[in-house]
């Protein structure tokens, strides 16, 4: 991973006794590399509408199975689902390894379930019907990174066109939802200009009286 100018994006985490669900907050993420091991895993990629560079690496708290890891991406993040080597394990008590506090690593409390109902049905899906690729390199070491030169049976057409599609989707409600404003702003300012209309009535009828009264008081 290269040192220059690398912001860390927000990761959001949560686990279930038998796997772990990662969620990296990029928007429009172009390039992404993503390296998975059994015990560490890095990321990097240009985000935002600027393109900033993006990355971190964190050694994980215990081992994990890198050839199982599946991912999901969207226009506004990246989700990962990675599956425990030891299986019904205890939960891991932080995804990394040191005890050091992460400042852009938290809890993903919309998908964690408490330990003592993991084995109970209901609660919330961690992975909210998302579509998944398994994406394996050719190594351990390349497992999920997104390079052609180390994954050449990788195809990222199907992520790409499906970014493009959910953008023009948002780009159809953002232009459907300001027209709609538009309308109302046009209606507001119609009825703006209907009271002043009034006001202007109501002005020309108080002249008329005015003048009604002064023409009595001269005649009289």
């Amino acid at each position: 991973m290269s040192n220059n100018k690398i912001l860390h994006p927000e990761v959001l985490w949560a686990q279930r006794s038998n796997e772990l669900y990662i969620t990296i907050n990029v928007t429009d993420c172009k390039e992404p590399k993503i390296n998975v091991t059994e015990n560490k895993i890095s990321f990097e990629g240009k985000s935002g509408p600027e393109q900033s560079l993006y990355g971190f690496e964190l050694e994980f708290h215990k081992d994990i199975k890198p050839e199982t890891a599946k991912r999901s991406t969207t226009p506004r993040n990246i989700f990962l689902v990675l599956e425990k080597a030891e299986q019904k394990q205890d939960y891991w008590p932080r995804l990394q390894k040191d005890k050091k506090k992460i400042p852009f690593l938290k809890t993903d409390f919309s998908k964690w379930k408490d330990e003592d109902e993991d084995e109970d049905e209901g609660g919330p899906d961690p992975t909210g019907g998302m579509d998944f690729s398994n994406l394996m390199g050719e190594g351990p070491d390349s497992a999920l990174d997104d390079s052609d030169e180390d994954m050449p049976g990788l195809e990222t057409v199907d992520d790409t066109t499906k970014i493009n599609d959910s953008t023009k989707e948002e780009s159809s409600e953002i232009s459907e939802e300001s027209k709609s404003e538009e309308k109302e702003i046009k209606s507001e300012e119609k009825e703006i200009k209907s009271e002043e209309k009034e006001i202007k009535s109501e002005e020309k009828e108080i002249k008329n009286e005015e003048k009604e009264i002064k023409s009595e008081e001269s005649k009289k």
